[in-house]
């Protein structure tokens, strides 16, 4: 189940930044961007894949129930009791609405509605939110907004677009908005995660999964930014060479924020450690960080990072492979630099798990 689940956030990600992206690029003038081509029938897929793929939590939440008072009382009270069911309806409503918007060649205005109250069931329906409703539901509203804002209009300009003429004017006003966007990822992302994990337990947090998963998703941030910043500096070429395709490394960006998309998905399977000492000793911490200890963990009390020769060193071919990235954008392709990313994701996490002593 922990799997379907996760595809079907990955999913839910993908297809609310195709639509967002696109009901967003209808704002923008014509002369300040290039010509994107996407079919109709990829808009309304993805409006009746939204409807399918958002149901992953509420069927994880009725098979959680279901063993104990039986599949058909679960489904009916998790679809009338719990915010995750309610906001599924809801938003099963709003893309019928949608999806008749786009196949009558709508106002843009009408689906940008119908979207923001579809991002709003996401906030609604949030973990955040079931914990302090309104910072909750205003911060994982505001976050999953950025985040498929962004993601969608990259997804539209890389894959979607067929043209070179306009990219100067296209990324004169969109490495700002990149930059602003980023940081109110930045902003919401951490009071999202303040509420789950206090930050004086969150290196205690690495000993179970979630804890692990939110340290993956935080070390795939670092290439995404670098991959941004890549593209900030391209696009002063793009300005000079109006003949320079950026396309490339725009699509290396959308591929390593697929990436994050990962990550964040799989915490979405995950129960949260609101209090990680209490967690480890009801639940016991994870078995592959136990293997990398050489023991059992029973408690956090002495948890503590505790960098040592091994350790600093996989640090440092992190920070190789960081580098290679930006060796790579006069070097190789995209793709290269693409699996430079991979692997400082995963020399970080090792280094950094590798520090703990317990």
């Amino acid at each position: 189940m922990s799997i379907v689940v996760s595809l079907a956030e990955i999913g839910t990600y993908l297809l609310f930044s195709i639509l967002i992206g696109h009901a967003a690029l209808q704002f923008v003038p014509d002369e300040k961007k290039p010509r994107i081509n996407i079919s109709k029938k990829v808009l309304l897929l993805a409006t009746l894949g939204i409807y399918v793929f958002t149901f992953g939590p509420v069927a994880q939440t009725i098979s959680y129930f279901s063993d104990g008072v039986g599949l058909t009382l679960a489904a009916y009270s998790v679809l009338t009791d719990f915010q995750v069911g309610r906001a599924w309806i809801f938003i099963g409503f709003m893309s019928v609405f949608l999806w008749m918007t786009l196949l009558f060649n709508g106002s843009k205005y009408l689906q940008i509605l119908w979207l923001l109250l579809m991002v709003l069931a996401i906030g609604y329906s949030s973990h955040v939110a079931s914990l302090e409703f309104w910072p909750g539901f205003i911060s994982h509203s505001i976050h999953f907004l950025m985040v498929t804002l962004w993601t969608g209009i990259l997804i539209h300009i890389a894959w979607f677009s067929n043209d070179q003429d306009k990219w100067g004017s296209f990324l004169r006003w969109f490495t700002p908005f990149a930059v602003i966007n980023l940081i109110i990822i930045l902003i919401s992302g951490f009071t999202l995660m303040i509420y789950v994990v206090e930050p004086r337990d969150y290196v205690a947090s690495w000993v179970l999964p979630y804890g692990q998963m939110l340290l993956l998703k935080h070390i795939s941030i670092i290439p995404l930014l670098t991959f941004a910043f890549i593209n900030g500096v391209l696009s002063k070429k793009a300005l000079k060479v109006p003949s320079f395709d950026p396309r490339p490394w725009i699509k290396g960006e959308s591929m390593i924020i697929l990436i994050a998309f990962y990550f964040t998905s799989v915490l979405g399977t995950l129960s949260p450690p609101h209090e990680v000492e209490f967690t480890v000793q009801s639940e016991g911490a994870s078995k592959w960080v136990e293997w990398l200890a050489g023991k059992d963990i029973l408690t956090v009390m002495n948890i503590h990072f505790s960098p040592h020769f091994l350790s600093l060193f996989l640090i440092f071919i992190s920070i190789l492979f960081l580098s290679l990235i930006w060796i790579s954008l006069k070097k190789v392709k995209p793709a290269t630099a693409i699996l430079f990313a991979l692997s400082f994701i995963f020399a970080l996490y090792f280094g950094l798990m590798m520090s703990l002593s317990v």
